[in-house]
């Protein structure tokens, strides 16, 4: 896969989606911690902050204040000045399960495209947005479970948030991001591999299901992951695990093509 991977979730793109647009907490952190780290190292103003999160100045404090509260983002100086924090940690208390995460693949395309994904393997399909801030992440976006969503809300809170966010070595759907980053990790064998096969198959934060995986792409860059959660009993039949592996590559696919569609639409001419 010769495609060169960029850092798309938080950098300044004119493709980029204004993250208060997907109307969730979740998407507004990210506009927020988004405009600190493009505005670089060292503090900066509250104004300055809302003005490139593009959320009005009130809605920006009340969000730099809760990134405060989690250690994320400090405030330094006399006048109000913010600066962020390189911590793996703000992530723990946010509510599991809430899409939102600014890469546009909390779609009603991507849902459609999970569902289809879901009703062809019978299994459980999860969207995930690559975060490549502080320890870079898999957040879920989507999850079509089907006839499971029982069995996940029966899940251990653990195993949830497991499910929901984790760093991108954890399991097969940060993986085939991380392959993709264009990066020394991504120089591994395993993850060379990865790249040549076009998708991963490892273990699963639940107990009795594996991963099957695929990258998501907007353009040359990588923005997520597409993953069908398995029984273990049918990842060991090599048929069974082919045909589930060429629907998620399907899937991931189609979800790649909508992006980039978006992004050329949304790019300024010229």
């Amino acid at each position: 896969m010769a495609q060169r991977a960029a850092v798309i979730p938080l950098e300044q793109s004119g493709s980029a989606v204004p993250l208060e647009q997907s109307g969730s907490a979740v998407g507004r952190t990210l506009a927020v911690l988004r405009a600190l780290r493009g505005l670089g190292p060292g503090t900066h103003s509250l104004a300055s902050i809302a003005a490139l999160a593009e959320l009005p100045s009130p809605t920006a404090h009340r969000y730099v204040q809760a990134l405060v509260g989690e250690g994320a983002v400090e405030r330094r100086g006399p006048h109000g000045h913010y600066a962020f924090v390189e911590t793996p940690h703000f992530f723990s208390d946010f509510p599991l399960g809430m899409a939102g995460p600014p890469t546009g693949l909390g779609s009603a395309t991507v849902r459609t495209e999970l569902i289809t994904l879901q009703s062809r393997t019978g299994q459980i399909a999860v969207a995930y947005a690559a975060l490549l801030i502080g320890v870079p992440l898999r957040v879920q976006a989507e999850t079509a479970p089907g006839p499971h969503a029982q069995q996940l809300a029966a899940l251990p809170r653990a195993a949830l948030q497991a499910l929901w966010r984790a760093p991108l070595e954890t399991d097969a759907s940060g993986w085939v991001i991380q392959a993709c980053l264009g990066d020394t990790t991504a120089a591994r064998p395993s993850f060379r591999r990865i790249r040549e096969d076009g998708y991963a198959v490892g273990p699963s934060p639940l107990r009795d299901r594996a991963i099957i995986a695929a990258p998501v792409w907007r353009g040359s860059a990588v923005a997520g992951s597409v993953s069908l959660l398995v029984a273990h009993r049918q990842v060991r039949t090599v048929s069974v695990r082919e045909r589930y592996v060429h629907a998620v590559m399907d899937a991931a696919g189609a979800i790649s093509r909508q992006l980039t569609r978006a992004g050329v639409r949304a790019a300024p001419a010229g």
